[in-house]
């Protein structure tokens, strides 16, 4: 499951590893998450989250609402969301106008396409880099500045098949009462599973939306961790998304707005003035724009996010 809204999701900012919090929608998203696992009868026996706060606080509050709080919850940086580089706190739509459409596109969606490093002097760079939840990564061989969906993918797939699979469904007994795993992570790099699991092309990836909150399972051999055969075909999704019909209206509109971003646009009636900024885009720098951005939506740094 993707993490529910956060503030950069809304404000359609690029976030990659800034620890943006969960907006009041997101809140309720996670909640209605573990509603349906409650009413399906699914069951876990741990969970799997990213190091990102919108990834524990969507896993707890999912778990906490299914009655499974106490569920073990294993946190891996592996499962971070793709790091953005220098394109992290500034807004795709506006990035787009200033850089063209088509390359920012690339970026954002292509499997190989890399964007630019981030650099000492990016407002997100030291809050990063001395950020102690990444002290072990920093020590091991430095910590990534900036990654292609292909390098995502890479890590994803290794916490998959040396951790996930290995020490939760291998050897495990069918039919076992709250046997599920549960991962909650991020749009890219349950992007970058999907395509491992399903077999799905390079060429393909680019169209594949994962919308906030919508749980989807797959059935996983014990002995291989492979997908178990559904009958649909290999290069396709063949997971299956989960849902109650109380829920069922609510996550078929998040899938909608997964596939067209412009379902929850703004009307120029509902635009405050307060909500306007009055520099025009030749007058705010990607840095000053980096900068308030960071200010106005990531979550409130804690000691571990704090310079040292």
């Amino acid at each position: 499951m993707r993490h529910g809204e956060s503030e950069f999701n809304t404000a359609n900012i690029f976030t990659g590893w800034c620890d943006v919090a969960l907006t009041p929608r997101g809140v309720v998203e996670a909640t209605e998450a573990g509603q349906v696992f409650l009413s399906c009868g699914v069951r876990f026996k741990v969970c799997y989250t990213s190091v990102l706060s919108r990834s524990i606080s969507t896993a707890f509050r999912s778990l906490e609402s299914a009655g499974v709080g106490w569920v073990d919850m294993v946190k891996d940086w592996r499962l971070n969301e793709r790091h953005y580089g220098a394109l992290q706190g500034l807004s795709k739509e506006r990035t787009g106008e200033r850089l063209g459409r088509e390359k920012v596109m690339k970026w954002r969606r292509s499997f190989f396409a890399r964007p630019p490093e981030m650099e000492p002097g990016h407002p997100h760079y030291d809050m990063i880099e001395n950020d102690l939840r990444y002290r072990k990564l920093k020590a091991d061989g430095g910590i990534t500045k900036g990654e292609s969906l292909e390098d995502t993918q890479k890590r994803v797939v290794a916490v998959w098949e040396d951790t996930i699979v290995k020490e939760s469904c291998t050897g495990g007994e069918e039919g076992e009462e709250g046997d599920c795993v549960l991962v909650v992570a991020h749009a890219n790099t349950l992007r970058a599973l999907l395509m491992h699991l399903d077999s799905i092309e390079v060429s393909a990836i680019e169209d594949v939306n994962i919308p906030t909150a919508v749980p989807f399972y797959y059935d996983i051999d014990n002995k291989t961790g492979k997908v178990v055969d559904n009958k649909k075909p290999a290069g396709s999704f063949r997971g299956k998304f989960i849902y109650d019909d109380l829920k069922k209206r609510s996550f078929l509109e998040r899938r909608r707005a997964a596939q067209d971003p412009w379902l929850w646009a703004l009307r120029d009636d509902d635009v405050e003035e307060g909500m306007l900024n009055k520099k025009s885009l030749d007058e705010i720098s990607i840095e000053e724009e980096a900068s308030r951005n960071t200010k106005l939506f990531a979550s409130n740094p804690s000691p571990a996010a704090k310079k040292v």
